[in-house]
């Protein structure tokens, strides 16, 4: 009785030492906080599951040689007539195959999450360039509104508006501004003047004559010009164009 006695008194005592340890450590843990779960890392996840598809890769590639040496063995026991022999290669072989067969489906499966991984990834990263974005644009919407946005147009147009008016009154002519109709009248009239005099240059007639110059026993009539000057400039043209060519044929 006094063994029993003192097993339970050790196990009593066990017992409520494991219950004092639970609970400092539940006090612990309600001051504390609950322990954080450990996040996963994209990256190394991908990193991960590429080692393992690497590592399955590997295991076909070795279990495939079987599939070929247990058929090999299948072929030499048929020749040897041992036919309990080859059934039980071509049992391996089939194993093997099994095998095989299962890896196939497991590389495709670790291949299917790496690409939702990456695409994740990727996802992630374009909603925190996006995200960047946003705040940018943010914190550079805050300096500005729509209100100062319209006053600043406005003053824009304002000042160009001002800058047009100062261009215009530039422009404009400075003293009395000349009427252009005046002018030509006044053109008309000297071009007309000119053209009187030359024709009373033409039609003028010497009223005396050298008597040196009157030949005896004819007599004596005015020099009156048989051509107009436009005729005789003509001529003076034509003559010097006829020059012109025949010093050209000459040389």
């Amino acid at each position: 009785q006094r063994r029993v006695h003192g097993g339970n008194s050790f196990f009593l005592s066990l017992h409520l030492h494991l219950v004092s340890v639970s609970t400092s450590v539940h006090r612990t843990m309600n001051l504390f906080g609950k322990a954080k779960k450990k996040t996963v890392n994209p990256v190394d996840s991908i990193m991960q599951l590429r080692e393992t598809l690497t590592t399955l890769e590997k295991r076909q590639l070795h279990i495939e040689k079987k599939i070929g040496a247990q058929l090999d063995e299948a072929r030499a026991k048929t020749k040897a007539k041992d036919k309990r022999g080859a059934l039980f290669a071509l049992k391996r072989k089939k194993m093997y195959e099994a095998e095989v067969s299962k890896l196939d489906g497991a590389r495709m499966t670790i291949e299917t999450q790496i690409l939702a991984l990456e695409n994740a990834q990727t996802n992630i990263m374009a909603l925190d360039a996006m995200r960047m974005g946003t705040t940018a644009m943010k914190e550079a919407h805050n300096h500005l509104n729509i209100d100062q946005v319209d006053n600043i147009m406005e003053e824009i147009q304002e000042q160009q508006q001002l800058q047009e008016e100062i261009q215009q009154v530039l422009s404009q002519p400075i003293g009395t501004p000349m009427d252009d109709d005046e002018l030509l009248e006044e053109l008309n009239m000297m071009e007309q003047e000119d053209l009187e005099k030359q024709l009373l240059d033409t039609t003028s007639v010497p009223t005396s004559v050298p008597a040196s110059k009157v030949p005896t026993g004819v007599p004596a009539m005015p020099s009156v010009p048989t051509k107009t000057p436009q005729q005789q400039q003509v001529e003076d043209d034509e003559a010097r164009e006829l020059r012109e060519l025949e010093a050209s044929m000459a040389m």
